[in-house]
């Protein structure tokens, strides 16, 4: 028997599983038409791919893949326009025909748009229904600063929160004056506009949308009161209708929607029809759960003749609303003779209430706490007598008691109402060997709709896996208490920075949770704070370097660092400062946000990218983008560790992009340019790793969505326990690379194709004046271990203003470049005074320093460092004429902020015992390139001997390399015995205690 089903949503999906389930060994054939370019997605979800927590890929209700299993012939991207039920024929616009036994239509609904709106034909006016909307909406967010939601029932919402997510401002008009008035009273339509307007949502009630504005393109509305409300574009979502287009073109009874009997059939024989699209004893159903319904009992019909009946559904509703969870059930707005029982508390933006009849509840809603909706819902549908119960049933779900909810659930209660998925059915699903979140929503599609279900089926999970809790780091336990992202702790952030006082802030908050803004407090300097600020690829604006001088100035006692991420960071900073700092940061596109603790840092790049001749992609729109999809989203300031990325477009590496946790390399397959992918990469703890090879090549479109996926592969499956074994690195070796790069695949929704040709043949900084491919000149200015003065930042951008192109590019070695400086203006910048103090070219040493903040201002750092670096570098330039550039790369600790494994030489600081005294001292490595990783060459050699076993290990390189052998090279060719043989006096000199 040949079954068609037209629509591939969910209901269609849903209809799909259920007929297979039903066909139990029968002969059934299926295909499955769908009128969009996707397999079937859960259209529930859309707005997180809106909003940029999810991509499409992992929304898909199934994979192709199942329906190749399954048998199943999928067409997606095609559509029904008619089914000759006489015939049993259907036929898709496009002309084909197909063949059916019994034809299901599951087509859904579609936008509705109020007529007395004029204009909604014009350019930047959206609907808000399908994945095609989601990407139109996206496309034009990405350019806009403003819009309207028009609607204010959940789809209008959803949208408006979603795009207030990515950072827009954003309005929500409505008719009426209550809010979702289908599922809520004016009560909770007043929380919710409450919260909503507390989370950056602007609401307008009562408004009456008459006319899009502007002439071609959408430029705001304007009321039918006159009033006119500014916008860059507009999306209209003001409910949907019944799509029943197939229905009318196939001649089948149409009112409202669909007309079908209780059996689920249509006025035609053999024709059958669920979800939005019907209208079945008058009443058509656009919620999850009945739809669910209705499909067991078609799936059921259509394989073993009408036998079960559909008799219609109790209208409730459980959702989750930006965030904020609700269920409302029966008639919950009053009429006369009922009685109402609510309780409501303003702080927690809890509500609940109940419509009783006749000791009877006939109606309720819950606001923000829905705890015991099952059991509302069952006294809702038993008609049972409460009279007995009252006042407390209302309440005695979310007040304190040894019994919890999922032991008073009886196995028949429903708990994902989406997918009527009872209690029994998940305890039946664990005793069976489930044993996760993830395997209990494969078995059974609970809370894998609307997600408001999901901490229940985790409660009942928790009580039958009786297995030892997963120990959880301490960052974890204060993450899990309160996220800093979470606005009761915004809320304390204000209140501290008006009371001032850093010691009334307690310690988790002060030293963890302030970092997620880029606020450091620095115990080696009490009192003081310390601000990270974010500079994608090192792209620094003139008016950018000027706020930043000026506020150095004004608050940092004149002094800023670049760091060995293309950063900024100003210190000295006192607590009731921090706001005007914030402020002007922002007010030029300047960001501190997660520059600090478990989240994804500042995306480097070649400082010239675009620029220089070798430079063959450029990657500062790369590395926006990649920014925009993490920047500020509780989502991605959530991962188990820190995440560094590089993303690298030209054929010199002058950022050790092969230590980062995502590397990208400039790569060529059949004639395109794009990327190698590389994962894993690290300096730190453990000792460096250079990033593994994925054998998998990215093309720039894809670098955005690609990087999405790896964040959400890591921020599920990393190691959230141990803090020293929680990197990607260690993620990948417990994978492997296969199995890693299928998950990638899956969640992108396509194969990979294996790596190109790698182009990157040289590294190191760029020296001097370099010719830049038009024909302009970029200068480097070297920063001593990046530490320069605000003044002097503000004259390097007066000069990029005065000779160059108003920005200046921030490199890994913590230098700084002035780019486009055409040649009549050159010798003019040379001949000013600031490259006397900040030369274009110095000895080999110190161009290409790196050195980390060190104990001066860092309580994790063990020695001075940045003078220390300084020091030796100022040492061997005396002492030593070398041709070639070194690298030194210095980390004042093992955290490796110094990048130290990655360098020619690297130093660590610590301690080490010198006559049973400790004394400050360093580990020295060597060898690190963008094809090797550095190894230990001495362990805990004192600091005051460092300048002396410097010049030995250079001195030795000097008299033994072979032509054009570099330090890294020359290190690894004879290895760390005969480098530490090199010091082996020295050493001696130090194990006798000599001084």
């Amino acid at each position: 028997m040949k079954m068609v089903i037209v629509g591939n949503g969910i209901a269609g999906t849903a209809l799909v599983e259920e007929i297979l389930r039903e066909a139990d060994g029968r002969d059934v054939r299926i295909q499955v038409f769908g009128d969009e370019k996707f397999i079937g997605y859960n259209r529930i979800l859309i707005t997180e791919v809106l909003a940029g927590r999810k991509t499409m890929s992992e929304i898909y209700i199934k994979r192709w893949q199942w329906y190749e299993e399954k048998g199943v012939r999928l067409e997606v991207g095609k559509r029904v326009d008619r089914l000759f039920p006489k015939k049993k024929l259907l036929v898709t616009e496009e002309g084909e025909l197909h063949r059916y036994d019994k034809a299901i239509i599951a087509t859904g609904s579609k936008p509705f748009i109020p007529p007395s709106i004029k204009g909604k034909e014009k350019k930047g006016v959206f609907t808000y229904r399908t994945a095609g909307d989601v990407f139109r909406i996206l496309d034009y967010a990405r350019v806009s600063d403003r819009t309207v939601v028009i609607g204010g029932g959940l789809l209008g919402l959803e949208v408006a929160k979603a795009l207030r997510d990515v950072g827009l401002e954003v309005y929500l008009v409505h008719l009426f004056d209550t809010l979702m008035e289908q599922q809520l009273d004016k009560t909770a339509s007043d929380l919710l506009r409450r919260d909503l307007e507390r989370m950056g949502v602007k609401v307008l009630l009562e408004k009456d949308t008459r006319e899009i504005l502007g002439d071609k393109k959408a430029e705001g509305v304007r009321f039918a009161n006159g009033e006119e409300l500014p916008a860059d574009f507009v999306v209209i979502a003001t409910g949907v209708r019944p799509n029943a287009d197939v229905g009318i073109n196939s001649g089948l009874k149409v009112n409202k929607g669909i007309v079908v009997d209780d059996y689920m059939e249509t006025s035609a024989s053999d024709v059958y029809a669920v979800g939005e699209c019907i209208e079945h004893r008058g009443e058509t159903y656009g919620l999850v759960a009945p739809i669910m319904e209705q499909v067991k009992v078609c799936a059921h019909n259509v394989v073993r003749g009408n036998e079960k009946k559909y008799e219609g559904s109790v209208t409730y509703a459980m959702l989750k609303v930006a965030g904020i969870n609700l269920f409302s059930a029966g008639k919950f707005t009053e009429e006369q003779g009922d009685e109402v029982v609510s309780f409501i508390d303003n702080g927690k933006s809890i509500y609940r209430k109940a419509v009783i009849n006749n000791d009877k509840i006939v109606g309720t809603i819950l606001y923000g706490d829905i705890k015991g909706n099952n059991y509302l819902l069952d006294l809702i549908k038993s008609g049972k007598d409460i009279s007995g119960e009252r006042p407390f049933f209302l309440i005695k779900h979310i007040v304190p008691k040894d019994i919890t909810e999922i032991e008073e659930l009886k196995d028949t209660d429903i708990v994902c109402n989406c997918n009527a998925v009872t209690k029994g059915d998940i305890v039946r699903c664990i005793r069976e060997g489930c044993k996760t979140l993830e395997e209990i929503q494969e078995r059974t599609r609970a809370s894998t709709s609307c997600g408001s279900c999901q901490e229940l089926v985790e409660q009942i999970l928790r009580q039958f896996v009786k297995e030892k809790p997963a120990r959880v780091n301490k960052i974890e336990v204060i993450k899990k208490d309160l996220h800093p992202f979470d606005p009761e702790f915004k809320e304390r952030m204000e209140r501290y920075f008006a009371d001032g006082n850093w010691e009334n802030i307690p310690e988790d908050d002060r030293d963890v949770r302030l970092k997620w803004f880029g606020i450091f407090y620095r115990k080696a300097t009490p009192g003081y704070f310390m601000v990270r600020i974010r500079v994608p690829n090192g792209r620094l604006t003139y008016e950018q370097a000027k706020v930043v001088s000026h506020l150095s100035e004004k608050f940092c006692r004149g002094e800023v660092e670049i760091t060995s991420r293309q950063q900024l960071q100003i210190r000295w900073i006192e607590l009731k400062n921090l706001p005007e700092i914030l402020e002007a940061l922002n007010s030029v596109g300047l960001s501190t946000l997660q520059t600090g603790m478990d989240n994804i840092r500042n995306v480097t790049g070649d400082p010239l990218t675009g620029l220089a001749e070798d430079s063959l992609i450029d990657t500062v729109r790369l590395s926006h983008e990649i920014t925009r999809v993490f920047l500020g989203k509780k989502r991605y300031a959530n991962i188990p560790r820190k995440f560094n990325m590089a993303v690298l477009g030209s054929q010199t590496d002058s950022i050790n992009a092969m230590y980062n946790d995502i590397c990208l390399c400039l790569a060529e397959r059949d004639g395109k340019l794009g990327f190698n992918l590389y994962l894993g990469g690290k300096i730190g703890s453990g000792g460096p790793v250079k990033a593994i090879d994925m054998d998998m090549f990215v093309e720039p479109y894809e670098v955005s969505d690609l990087c999405k996926v790896i964040f959400d592969i890591y921020s599920t499956f990393g190691n959230r326990e141990n803090r020293s074994k929680n990197r990607l690195f260690f993620l990948l070796q417990e994978w492997g690379v296969d199995r890693f790069r299928e998950e990638i695949e899956q969640r992108l929704y396509k194969p990979m194709p294996s790596k190109g040709e790698n182009l990157v043949n040289r590294w190191g900084e760029r020296e001097g004046v370099i010719n830049l491919r038009n024909g302009t000149f970029a200068v480097l200015a070297i920063v001593p271990a990046g530490k320069i003065k605000a003044k002097d930042l503000r004259e390097a951008a007066e000069l990029s203003r005065r000779y160059g192109s108003r920005e200046l590019r921030l490199s890994v070695y913590q230098n700084l470049y002035i780019p486009n400086v055409p040649e009549e203006n050159l010798d003019a910048l040379l001949a000013e005074e600031f490259f006397h103090k900040y030369p274009t070219v110095s000895s080999p040493f110190m161009t290409h320093l790196i050195a980390c903040a060190g104990s001066d201002t860092c309580a994790f750092g063990v020695i001075p460092n940045k003078s220390d670096a300084v020091m030796v570098a100022n040492y061997l330039s005396k002492k030593l004429k070398l041709d070639v550039p070194v690298r030194m790369h210095w980390s004042a600790c093992a955290k490796g902020c110094g990048q130290h494994g990655s360098g020619d030489i690297g130093f660590v600081g610590t301690k080490t015992k010198l006559n049973g005294e400790a004394v400050l001292a360093v580990d020295i490595f060597a060898g690190g390139s963008t094809t090797k990783e550095g190894f230990k060459v001495v362990q805990g050699l004192p600091l005051d001997k460092v300048e002396e076993a410097s010049y030995l290990l250079l001195n030795s390189y000097l008299e033994n390399r072979k032509e054009g052998e570099s330090f890294a090279d020359f290190a690894h060719r004879v290895g760390a015995d005969n480098l530490r043989a090199v010091l082996i006096n020295l050493l001696q000199e130090v194990e006798h205690g000599v001084r």
